[in-house]
């Protein structure tokens, strides 16, 4: 099983004692980019979905004022 980092390792790896390391290495593997891949799809669905839902209530709310 994978260790979980969490963000004082992140720090930790990010700083040693002569101060900000400025060479940071960033791994993406093909889990990392999958799971990226999933939650951008996913966003992009959830907004699709609120965005037509607020605009159908809208377009709801606007034939019933115009009927009274």
């Amino acid at each position: 099983m994978a260790k979980k980092a969490g963000l004082k390792g992140y720090l930790d790896a990010l700083v040693d004692k002569d101060g900000l390391k400025t060479e940071v290495k960033i791994t993406l593997t093909d889990q990392t980019l999958m799971k990226t891949a999933m939650y951008v799809v996913g966003m992009v669905v959830v907004s699709s979905v609120a965005f037509f839902t607020i605009r159908g209530i809208v377009k709801n709310m606007e034939s019933i004022k115009s009927t009274y």
